[in-house]
């Protein structure tokens, strides 16, 4: 059938195809009538030449594409109106409406001749730019030319019969018979032989119904090719129209053999998503651009307990009303979801508590292809209550380890550090940040023995735990003890996959007990001392009562003496004979009796002062050695301090002068009153050992110990003329070990046990004030209870 009585006799279905592929094509097209002038144009031709459809239809072609605005018209296309052979012209130029050209190759079709219809196709093709590298692409535009002279499907017109009257020559393509086969066979029956048994009888009745009812014929069968294979074809007419006297239709008839084929592929992998989403743990849920639901899944049906009604209706409404039900919070829930809804291109992530107890995970993402086309949103709800429930147990095991008071410290195998607790941080003086990646010997300090390391990595090696005393270094360089136990961590397989240490801080524990090493080695002098001075006192007391007793028998025998003396003096030498006055005189010159007796009663005096200094000390060693009760006691801080005056003398008296201030009114402590006079001890030591470091030999400084009643408690105050404590020192003064003496001279346990007496046995507090040159003052106060 000429393509000119298609485009005004076919039905307007085909009508309206031809127009689709004339808009598709890419090269421009128009119809010529018999005196050259164009009757359409494609939308591709006005955007070749910027001229209009209107300014198009009616005018001449040679005149508006073949002539320069500075030319006469020139009869190009006169010649090819007359042949009847398709003819082509190569390398033309063709003239815009802006009055530029391009070069074009063109084609003329002719058609039938009639006057005032479409007797030829004309089509442009702009070769500009155009190289050897699109020929493949032109070769494709000709295809598309022959598609429009041929149609680009089977065009069929079958009569009431169902007998075919014509069928375009495409068919030959689909079925392997020709045109002519199909319709001059031998009953006109040869195209319902074709059709495969199981769909003739669905056909064979819509085709009735086509004529009977004028019901749209549109059916999907299968036919036989000349060959014996099955092809699935796509048949379509719409309406019926008399043609002397006879009942005609025209379908057109598409191949969809290789889309039945993507469709059955595409079933096929419907099922096999189906049954994937349905077997997922996950609940699925697709929603197009509409809000209906494409897609969902049964683990979405029990996750949110879902009616069947509501299961099986299209829309989404109804299920978002049913879940807005279950949760904890729907308000929160349903603003999510219209936000989502009027941000297609945002994606999404949120935990929702159900009113069951159930926690679930929501995911949703839109649906997007490579140019931002929104399809839809894809919404995932995953049940993660064990989960939940799992994580807050980690959480809180978490939490413990890191509040554990001991550090923890966990390697990988190589030795490189991965975590550490809070506690770490806080006896290391080292943040996280600072130690993560690293190895744990920067920890190391020369205190420990390279033995104690070689042992524990041969015990960890061999899969045991280690255990012992490490002494690390910090952050500050300051050394502190630990109490480590370092096990390794396996896995299934047995192999290690991580080491574990866990350190007590044990410094405070070896500064008490290396106090209590001091204090057993002062309580055994305290002892050994308390023994010496009751051995003392005996003999003391014999040479006491015995210069006593000298004392007054001298007083009695010097006044013997005297009188003596008086009577001899008072006698003539008839009554004493010369000879006998004589030898008095020479006794009484030898024995110097006039010194003896000025100097005897002093000599007995000092002898007497020293027995009772000796008693004092003596007395003063038994009170500060008395050994402790373990329970507080009233004492006299006065009385204490005074007795400690006296023990530590030696220490003071070669290079200061002691003086005291005591508060006659100072009420009774309750003390531990030996762990007290220790204290004092240390600070008369301490003072009388700063004075050294500062005065020259031969010259003394000062010592002055005062007591006040406060109105909390008592307050002790120590000063000394000493060099005073540096300022870089004075916040080390209480720590354990500290000492800025030479080796030797000291151990840096004083303060530090004085630290311990005052504030932590007694509840008192204890500070210094010092300026260097000046001297320090000590305070101490005990609250009174």
């Amino acid at each position: 059938m000429p393509l000119s009585q298609l485009l005004h006799d076919s039905p307007e279905v085909l009508r309206q195809e031809l127009e689709l592929i004339l808009h598709a094509i890419r090269e421009g097209i128009c119809g010529l009538d018999s005196e050259g002038c164009i009757t359409f144009c494609n939308p591709s031709l006005l955007d070749l030449t910027g001229y209009s459809a209107r300014e198009l239809v009616g005018a001449d072609i040679d005149k508006v594409f073949f002539h320069s605005p500075l030319t006469s018209v020139t009869r190009i296309s006169r010649p090819f109106l007359v042949s009847p052979e398709p003819l082509r012209a190569s390398h033309c130029q063709v003239w815009r409406k802006d009055g530029s050209s391009f070069p074009c190759d063109y084609w003329i079709r002719p058609l039938k001749q009639a006057a005032g219809r479409t007797t030829h196709i004309v089509t442009f093709q702009d070769r500009t730019d155009l190289s050897q590298a699109n020929e493949t692409a032109l070769r494709k535009e000709l295809r598309y030319g022959r598609i429009l002279a041929n149609l680009p499907d089977v065009a069929r017109t079958f009569d009431r019969t169902r007998r075919t009257t014509y069928i375009s020559p495409k068919i030959e393509t689909i079925l392997g018979f020709t045109s002519e086969e199909l319709r001059n066979n031998e009953d006109g029956k040869l195209w319902e032989k074709q059709i495969h048994p199981s769909d003739l009888a669905c056909v064979l009745k819509s085709y009735d119904e086509l004529f009977q009812a004028q019901t749209a014929f549109d059916e999907e069968y299968r036919m036989r090719t000349k060959l014996g294979t099955w092809v699935w074809v796509h048949e379509r007419a719409c309406t019926i129209y008399t043609e002397r006297g006879v009942l005609y239709a025209d379908s057109i008839l598409i191949d969809i053999t290789s889309g039945k084929k993507a469709q059955l592929d595409l079933q096929s992998q419907a099922a096999f998503l189906e049954s994937i989403t349905n077997a997922t743990t996950e609940g699925i849920l697709v929603v197009n651009q509409q809000g209906e639901k494409i897609l969902q899944n049964r683990t979405l049906s029990k996750l949110f307990r879902i009616p069947e009604d509501i299961w099986e209706d299209k829309n989404d409404a109804p299920l978002l009303q049913h879940v807005l039900q279950s949760v904890k919070d729907p308000d929160t829930f349903l603003a999510q979801v219209n936000y989502l809804y009027q941000h297609p291109d945002e994606v999404s992530r949120d935990e929702i508590e159900m009113k069951s107890g159930s926690t679930l995970d929501r995911y949703t993402a839109p649906v997007i292809d490579r140019t931002g086309k929104y399809y839809g949103r894809v919404w995932t709800f995953r049940d993660i209550t064990d989960r939940r429930r799992y994580e807050n147990a980690l959480k809180q095991l978490s939490a413990a380890v890191d509040q554990s008071p001991s550090s923890i410290l966990i390697t990988d195998t190589s030795g490189t550090i991965t975590y550490v607790n809070r506690a770490f941080t806080e006896s290391s003086g080292y943040a996280p940040h600072e130690v993560l990646g690293k190895n744990p010997n920067m920890l190391k300090s020369d205190k420990t023995l390279p033995e104690v390391y070689k042992q524990m990595w041969a015990t960890l090696n061999s899969g045991g735990v280690w255990r012992g005393e490490l002494c690390n270094r910090k952050k500050s360089g300051e050394m502190y003890w630990v109490f480590a136990t370092i096990f390794p961590v396996t896995d299934d397989n047995g192999t290690v996959t991580q080491f574990i240490g866990i350190q007590e801080d044990i410094t405070s524990r070896r500064v008490i007990e290396e106090q209590l090493r001091q204090a057993q080695k002062l309580e055994a002098i305290g002892q050994l001392a308390a023994g010496i001075a009751h051995e003392i006192n005996t003999p003391t007391q014999f040479v006491n009562d015995n210069l006593t007793f000298l004392q007054d028998t001298w007083e009695s025998v010097h006044r013997l003496v005297e009188k003596y003396r008086t009577v001899l003096s008072g006698l003539s030498d008839a009554a004493v004979s010369s000879t006998v006055r004589s030898e008095l005189c020479k006794a009484e010159a030898e024995a110097d009796l006039e010194f003896v007796a000025a100097e005897t009663p002093k000599a007995i005096s000092q002898a007497l002062e020293g027995a009772h200094r000796i008693s004092r000390i003596v007395r003063a060693m038994k009170e500060f050695s008395h050994p402790d009760s373990s329970e507080k006691a009233l004492a006299d801080l006065n009385q204490a301090i005074e007795t400690t005056i006296t023990v530590a003398r030696n220490e003071w008296k070669y290079v200061a002068e002691l003086e005291t201030h005591f508060d006659p009114s100072l009420p009774p402590v309750s003390c531990h009153i030996g762990e007290v006079n220790q204290v004092v001890l240390n600070l008369i030591v301490n003072a009388a050992h700063a004075i050294r470091e500062k005065v020259k030999e031969g010259e003394k400084g000062r010592i002055t110990i005062s007591t006040h009643t406060r109105p909390e408690g008592v307050e002790i105050a120590i000063t000394d003329t000493g060099a005073g404590i540096p300022e870089a020192v004075r916040s080390r003064v209480f720590e354990p070990f500290f000492t800025t003496k030479e080796v030797g001279k000291g151990t840096g346990q004083g303060l530090a046990l004085a630290h311990n007496v005052v504030v932590k046995r007694h509840g008192g507090k204890i500070w210094f004030e010092s300026e260097v040159g000046r001297g320090t003052t000590f305070y101490l106060h005990f609250p009174i209870s």
